[in-house]
C-alpha cells in the first residue's frame, strides 16, 4: 500500500459525510431552461456554492449495471450484476438482480469494514439487504405487494437492521393514497386521468406513491442515523421518461393531440418534484455534508428523439443519451466552476477520496481531485477486496408479487424479452460482450458474440455487434461475410449503405466510402454519427473545408458529440488554428474522457504549440486508456529527445512503439496492449517542470 502524498498542507478527509444522490436520466438539456425558469430553485441554490459537468456513461446504458458500476468503481465485468434480471439457481425460474449475485465490494461494505457506517436507499441491485455497519433499504421495499386495489403487505428481507421494519414501513404509500391535487403537479387536466381505468394514469399514480415512500424513508433516516456515506437512488426520472417524454414538446408525428394535451407537462413535472425533494435532503443533511448529484445517463428530449414510443417499440436504450449530469457541493469544493472529464467509474474513488479512505488501484477510475479547492493527500493501494464474501447479504425468498410486478414491467419497457431462462441468460451474454467491446476487449466480445450465434444463427443483434468487432480488428472480409444476411433487401439499404461504407474506408477506399455514406444520408437522413464519419473521410483526403462542413453539420445537430469534436480539433491544427485545436479537443475529452485519440489529437496540438508538459500529460493519458497506442509512444519518444531532453524515456517508449507495430504485424493484438503498458515512473522520472 502506498502511503499519502508527501504534502503538509494537505488535507487527508475533505469531507466529515457525504450524501450521494442518484437521480437515473436526469439530464442537464431539461434541468437547465427550467433552472432558467426559477421551477427548480433548491437546484439553482446548490450550484451557486457548488460545481457542475457532464459524466459520462458506460456501456451497455442499462441501469442495474450502470449504478452498481458507481457503487463499485467497477465494470460490469467485474461485478457481474449484467442485466435485470437473472437465473435463480434453486428454482430454475427467473428473477430480478439481486445483492447476492454481486461479485465485487460496494461502497458501503468497503466502508463497513474499515469502521464507516453507511445508509444506503433503493440502490440497484440491493435486496436482500446487506448486514451492513448502518441500514439499507432494498430496491424491493416500496415494491407493489398485491393487486392495485389491496392493501399491500410489507416486502421480506427488504430492511436491515429489523429495528427499523415498523417505523420504514410504516411509511410506504399506497397509490391510493396519491391525491388529486399532487397528481395536478403533471397533469394540470387532472379531471382526464383516471387510474382504475388509465394504463398511463395508474403507471403515473403508482411510481408516484414509489418514489414518495423511498423519500420519506430517507427523510427519517438522515436524521435519525448517524452516518459516514448516505446513498439514495431515484429511478422515476428515466420509468416517467420512458413514459411520457414522447409526450413532450414538441408533438411527435405519432402522439395523438389529445394524449399530447394531457400528459405535456408531465417531464417537467418531475423534474420540479425532485427538486421539492432535494431542498428537504440539503436542509436534514446540512451545510458540512458533502453532497453528490448524479445521474447514471441522460434522455433524448428533442429532435434527438427516436421515431416511436419510449416504452413500446423494445428498444428502450435509443432514448439514453451518452451523458448524464453531475453537481457537488460542500466543504472544500469549489464554487460556481465546471468539472470535466467525469466518468462514472470516477464516483466510488472520489467518495472514498472525500472520506479519507485509499482509493484501489483496481478501479478504472480515479478521484475527481479537480473539484476540491485545496490539496488533497490520497492513500492507494493495490485493491480493497480483503478476500471475503463481496456482499454483506443474506439468502432470503422472493416475494412472488414483487418478481412478478417487477418482470412486468421490465418487459413493458423492452429490457426483457420474456421470463424464460434462455432470454434471459442470452440478454446477460450480450450485455457481458458489450462491456468487453466497449472497454477495448474486442476479441472477447467477439468470442461472445460468435458463440451466441452458433446457438441462434438468426440473432441479428449478435451478428451486427461480431460484425462491428470485426470492424474494429480491420478483419474487414470476415465483417463483410458476417454482415452480410443483414445488407440484403430494400429496407436495409440505409444500414448496407452506412457499414459499406465504413468496411470501404477502412479499406483506403475514399471515394467508395464516400458514396456510401451519402447514399445513406440521403436514404434516413442526416445524423451526427454519420456526418461525422463522412468529415473523416474529408479529413484523411485532407479536403479540410469539406470536412469542417461535415463536422460543423454534426455539432448543429449535437452540440455534445465528442466524436465530431475531435474531428475538427484536426481540421483546425491542420490550418494552424493551434489555440482552437486545443480548444476543440479539450471540449471532446471533457465530454467523453475515454477518448485515446482524442486525447493523442490534444497532446499533437499541444507539442505544436510547444506547451510540452501538457502535451506528455495527454499523451500519458491516451496511453492509459489504450496501451496499444503506437502513435502516442512516438510522440513521446520525439518529446523527450528533441523538447525535454531525456534520451533514455525516448528510447524506451520508441522502443514499445516498435513492440507494438511488430505485435500487431504478428496478430498478437492482446499480447501488444500487455507489453504496451506505461508504468507512471516513466513520467515521474521525467522531472518536475509541469510534466509529473
Amino acid at each position: 500500500m502506498a502511503g499519502p502524498t508527501e504534502n503538509p498542507t494537505a488535507i487527508r478527509r475533505p469531507a466529515r459525510r457525504v450524501l450521494l444522490v442518484g437521480w437515473d436520466a436526469a439530464d442537464w438539456r431539461i434541468i437547465d431552461p427550467l433552472l432558467e425558469a426559477g421551477r427548480m430553485p433548491h437546484l439553482a441554490s446548490f450550484l451557486d456554492t457548488g460545481i457542475r459537468g457532464n459524466i459520462a456513461s458506460l456501456q451497455p446504458m442499462l441501469s442495474p449495471i450502470l449504478w452498481t458500476s458507481i457503487a463499485t468503481g467497477k465494470h460490469g465485468d467485474a461485478h457481474q450484476i449484467l442485466g435485470f434480471a437473472e437465473p435463480d439457481g434453486d428454482s430454475g425460474r427467473v428473477r430480478p438482480v439481486t445483492s447476492t449475485s454481486r461479485r465485487c465490494q460496494a461502497l458501503w461494505n468497503i466502508l463497513s469494514r474499515r469502521g464507516l457506517r453507511s445508509v444506503v436507499l433503493n440502490w440497484f441491485a440491493s435486496h436482500p439487504a446487506e448486514h451492513i455497519n448502518g441500514v439499507i433499504v432494498s430496491d424491493r421495499f416500496a415494491r407493489p405487494t398485491g393487486a392495485f386495489n389491496e392493501p399491500w403487505k410489507p416486502v421480506p428481507g427488504s430492511i436491515w437492521p429489523q429495528s427499523w421494519e415498523e417505523d420504514l414501513n410504516s411509511l410506504r404509500l399506497h397509490p391510493s393514497r396519491i391525491t388529486r391535487e399532487q397528481v395536478s403537479h403533471f397533469v394540470p387536466e387532472v379531471d382526464t386521468v383516471n387510474p382504475t381505468r388509465d394504463p398511463k394514469g395508474r403507471k403515473l399514480v403508482s411510481m408516484l406513491a414509489r418514489c414518495a415512500s423511498i423519500h420519506a424513508a430517507a427523510t427519517a433516516l438522515i436524521v435519525e442515523e448517524e452516518w459516514d456515506f448516505f446513498g439514495i437512488y431515484l429511478e422515476e426520472i428515466d420509468r416517467f421518461g420512458h413514459e411520457f417524454m414522447e409526450y413532450r414538446p414538441p408533438r411527435m408525428p405519432h402522439v395523438d393531440e389529445q394524449d399530447f394535451a394531457r400528459y405535456r407537462h408531465v417531464i417537467d413535472g418531475i423534474y420540479t418534484f425532485h427538486d421539492m425533494m432535494l431542498g428537504r435532503l440539503i436542509e436534514l443533511a446540512g451545510d458540512d455534508t458533502t453532497i453528490i448529484i448524479a445521474s447514471d445517463h441522460g434522455f433524448h428530449s428533442d429532435d434527438l428523439r427516436p421515431e416511436g414510443s419510449a416504452s413500446t417499440e423494445q428498444r428502450p436504450v435509443a432514448w439514453h443519451r451518452p451523458y448524464g449530469m453531475l453537481a457537488i457541493r460542500g466543504p472544500h469544493v469549489r464554487q460556481g466552476e465546471n468539472v470535466y472529464g467525469a466518468s462514472l467509474l470516477d464516483l466510488a474513488p472520489t467518495i472514498l477520496a472525500m472520506l479519507g479512505q485509499p482509493v484501489p488501484r483496481d478501479m478504472p477510475g480515479s478521484p475527481l481531485l479537480q473539484v476540491f479547492d485545496v490539496s488533497v493527500d490520497v492513500e492507494s493501494t493495490d485493491t480493497l477486496e480483503d478476500g471475503g464474501s463481496p456482499h454483506d447479504a443474506p439468502e432470503s425468498e422472493d416475494d412472488p408479487w414483487v418478481v412478478r410486478e417487477m418482470m412486468v414491467q421490465l418487459a413493458d419497457l423492452g429490457y426483457v424479452e420474456d421470463d424464460k431462462m434462455g432470454s434471459v441468460v442470452k440478454d446477460r451474454r450480450r450485455n457481458l460482450a458489450q462491456i468487453y467491446h466497449a472497454t477495448g476487449r474486442t476479441l472477447l466480445a467477439l468470442r461472445e458474440f460468435e458463440a451466441m450465434l452458433e446457438e441462434d444463427p438468426d440473432d441479428r443483434g449478435a451478428r451486427m455487434a461480431a460484425g462491428n468487432c470485426l470492424l474494429t480488428l480491420g478483419r474487414l472480409d470476415e465483417c463483410e461475410a458476417m454482415l452480410a444476411p443483414l445488407l440484403e433487401g430494400e429496407e436495409a439499404a440505409p444500414f448496407a449503405a452506412h457499414y459499406r461504407g465504413m468496411i470501404a474506408f477502412r479499406r483506403g477506399d475514399d471515394e467508395g466510402a464516400l458514396a456510401y455514406l451519402r447514399q445513406a444520408e440521403a436514404a434516413s437522413g442526416p445524423n451526427a454519427a454519420l456526418l461525422t464519419q463522412i468529415g473523416q473521410v474529408y479529413l484523411r483526403r485532407e479536403h479540410w473545408d469539406d470536412a469542417e462542413r461535415a463536422y460543423m453539420r454534426a455539432l448543429e445537430l449535437d452540440p455534445d458529440h465528442a466524436a465530431a469534436l475531435n474531428g475538427l480539433g484536426v481540421v483546425y491544427r491542420s490550418r494552424g488554428r493551434l489555440e482552437a485545436a486545443v480548444l476543440a479537443h479539450m471540449r471532446s475529452v471533457a465530454l467523453l474522457h475515454h477518448q485515446a485519440d482524442a486525447h493523442q489529437n490534444l497532446g499533437i496540438a499541444l507539442m505544436e504549440l510547444g506547451r510540452l508538459p501538457w502535451a506528455i500529460r495527454a499523451f500519458r493519458t491516451s496511453l492509459k486508456i489504450n496501451p496499444g497506442n503506437a502513435a502516442a509512444h512516438r510522440c513521446l519518444a520525439l518529446i523527450f529527445e528533441k523538447g525535454i531532453e531525456r534520451p533514455l524515456l525516448a528510447e524506451r517508449h520508441r522502443r514499445r512503439a516498435e513492440a507494438i507495430v511488430a505485435a500487431r504485424r504478428a496478430g498478437r493484438v492482446e499480447v501488444a496492449e500487455e507489453d504496451a503498458a506505461v508504468d507512471d515512473t516513466d513520467f515521474e522520472t521525467a522531472g518536475d517542470g509541469g510534466v509529473s
